[in-house]
């Protein structure tokens, strides 16, 4: 079966981004000392030609090959290698995508007018590093296509699920089709390399400590020390200790003095997550170390100079918890220096297909299921229609789970937890105490009233324009006149929706 085009996305969802606002641009904002090689094996001429102006200037080689040579003549000297997908069958691409993954070959970027969202995960579970739509802007594309290319020389992307230190987030791990993400990543690559105080916030799961990880890595404390401290997980008798360090003595079962965070991340980044849980009376004490640059740990009687940044994250709203009196307000102003908004992954549904297929791949290798390939449409779709509490941790634990219980070559909604596939059956014999309630239902009902009823307002607009897509097949100025709005109002909710025309045709 032939690819069908694939719908620019403006802007979108990593997976990710997230694997994406457009991957980072290490490549313009630090020179490379060896440029990266890029093949296009693309025998479209007019493609060829706009990739090629469009990365005139860039620090990339480009070399153009043919066809299937362009792997196979590509291996151990490329970066990358970009291939269009309408010269090739969708089965023989897959199947080339998946003999080209070995630790020497290149990368593989599939370009094309239009994928479906199926589609999209099944090449990129198949081996491809991204599917990208040849007619999206140029400056995105170009941004892309650099950044995929730098990624894939400095070792590949890598992503929630391969999780830990090890994984040594980048920027490009982020890379995403959505507006928000796209704003988003370009506001922290300006101020990755610098020793401002960032306050990272967002939902649970959305990934703040990869991304504190990420801008360490892209700053030039790269090559110091990252240590991370959860807040929330330290009793408070340990907490000053463990931030501040203490002296032999300094309470009772201290048998020898101990170094702090502050000072175990000196020359490097200290990560302070769930900053929000910290206890009035240590506030004062952070506050003092950010401004004064140096620590007091419990016991001595003088302070010592740290040359750390700090990098904060918190899932609470920290203006609510300052006027509950539970937050100080200087220190939140200290920490509050630039502040980064991840956002939630219902928000960037565009990255929704790229994310699922790496995870699959991702999965399928380490639970060694070589035979599991992709997923069925209907899982995807419902996919798409889940509000994803959880965000991307959450998508990554779906996605592991159906690759453990697949019986097959495709994921199947069975596979699916029940309250992404729909929910499942009371056990025999049961009967519910009162009104049954979705899982979506309950969960609206733990919010605030705002969250709450944005939330059921995103449900009900994806529900009311999947039925009307599905009926006008993919016609937008046919749902537009029906919905009674302006196209381009329409575009804009099925981009934050995650719907595309090209999935109803």
């Amino acid at each position: 079966m032939a690819l069908t085009p694939m719908s620019t996305p403006p802007g979108g969802g990593d997976p990710l981004a997230d694997r994406a606002s457009t991957p980072d641009k290490i490549g313009r904002d630090h020179p490379m000392t060896t440029p990266r090689r890029l093949v296009l094996a693309v025998q479209d001429t007019q493609l060829r030609a706009r990739l090629e102006r469009l990365l005139a200037g860039e620090q990339v080689d480009i070399e153009l090959l043919d066809g299937e040579a362009g792997l196979t003549g590509a291996e151990g000297e490329a970066d990358m290698v970009v291939l269009r997908g309408e010269s090739w069958s969708e089965d023989r691409l897959a199947e080339a995508l998946r003999r080209n993954r070995s630790d020497d070959a290149p990368g593989v970027i599939v370009m094309d007018e239009d994928v479906s969202a199926r589609q999209e995960a099944d090449l990129v579970a198949a081996g491809a590093s991204a599917v990208l739509d040849q007619e999206q802007p140029a400056e995105a594309l170009s941004e892309m296509l650099v950044g995929l290319t730098d990624a894939e020389a400095d070792g590949g992307l890598q992503g929630p699920e391969s999780g830990g230190v090890e994984a040594e987030p980048q920027l490009a791990d982020f890379q995403s089709r959505s507006d928000s993400m796209r704003e988003f990543l370009d506001m922290v690559r300006r101020i990755a390399t610098t020793d401002s105080t960032l306050l990272i916030t967002g939902e649970t799961g959305v990934g703040k400590e990869r991304l504190a990880r990420a801008i360490h890595r892209e700053s030039e404390r790269g090559d110091g020390p990252f240590v991370a401290v959860n807040c929330g997980a330290l009793p408070e008798q340990l907490l000053e200790s463990e931030l501040f360090g203490h002296t032999r003595g300094a309470f009772t079962g201290a048998d020898r003095a101990r170094t702090g965070h502050f000072e175990a991340a000196s020359g490097g980044t200290l990560f302070l997550d769930e900053i929000g849980e910290i206890p009035l009376h240590l506030q004062v004490k952070l506050l003092t170390a950010l401004q004064r640059h140096e620590v007091q740990p419990v016991g001595a009687q003088d302070a010592r100079k740290v040359d750390v940044r700090i990098l904060a994250a918190t899932n609470k709203d920290l203006h609510e918890a300052v006027s509950a009196g539970e937050f100080r307000e200087d220190l939140f102003y200290r920490l509050n220096v630039v502040a980064l908004r991840i956002p939630p992954l219902r928000e960037r549904l565009e990255d929704l297909p790229w994310l699922v297929g790496r995870f699959v791949r991702h999965f399928a290798e380490v639970h060694q299921r070589p035979e599991v390939q992709g997923l069925e449409d209907a899982v995807m779709q419902r996919l798409l229609a889940y509000p994803w509490p959880g965000n991307v941790r959450e998508l990554v634990n779906s996605i592991e789970r159906a690759v453990l219980l697949c019986q097959g070559a495709s994921l199947r909604l069975s596979d699916l937890p029940d309250a992404i596939a729909g929910g499942g059956d009371l056990p025999s014999g049961e009967e519910p105490a009162g009104p049954r309630r979705s899982s979506a239902e309950q969960e609206w009902l733990e919010l605030p009233l705002v969250d709450a009823r944005r939330r059921i307002q995103e449900a009900f607009e994806r529900r009311y324009l999947d039925h009307h897509l599905r009926e006008a097949g993919g016609q937008v100025g046919e749902v537009a006149s029906r919905a009674g709005i302006n196209p381009r109002t329409l575009y804009e909710k099925m981009r934050r929706l995650g719907l595309r025309k090209e999935d109803y045709r």
